[in-house]
């Protein structure tokens, strides 16, 4: 699945999280069951006030037509996850960038 850069990124609940702006990726060993994901999107939001890192594992699918990125989680579990916080591998520099095409 190919995401945009400022693909708008809707939770399951019909709420706008942001925008996607940037992919991360792990280098090194990744482990779903401790929390550490293998990718992460990162997602501006302006409505929210924060930047989020959602792992790529909750995207649940993208529609090329209305550049919408879909989630298969809720607003709720995304701020109990406190994906707000800069993954550690990221602040640290043990990750990949990958820049999202414009669309």
């Amino acid at each position: 699945m190919e995401i945009r850069k400022l693909d708008e990124v809707w939770t399951a609940d019909d709420k706008k999280l942001g925008l996607a702006q940037k992919l991360y990726h792990r280098e090194g060993q990744s482990d779903p069951k401790l929390k550490l994901y293998g990718s992460y999107l990162e997602v501006e939001s302006f409505d929210y006030g924060d930047d989020y890192y959602v792992p790529t594992d909750f995207i649940e699918g993208r529609d090329a037509e209305a550049g919408r990125v879909y989630l298969s989680v809720k607003l709720q579990k995304v701020l109990e996850n406190t994906w707000s916080r800069l993954p550690d591998f990221i602040a640290r520099g043990n990750r990949q960038e990958e820049a999202l095409s414009e669309g």
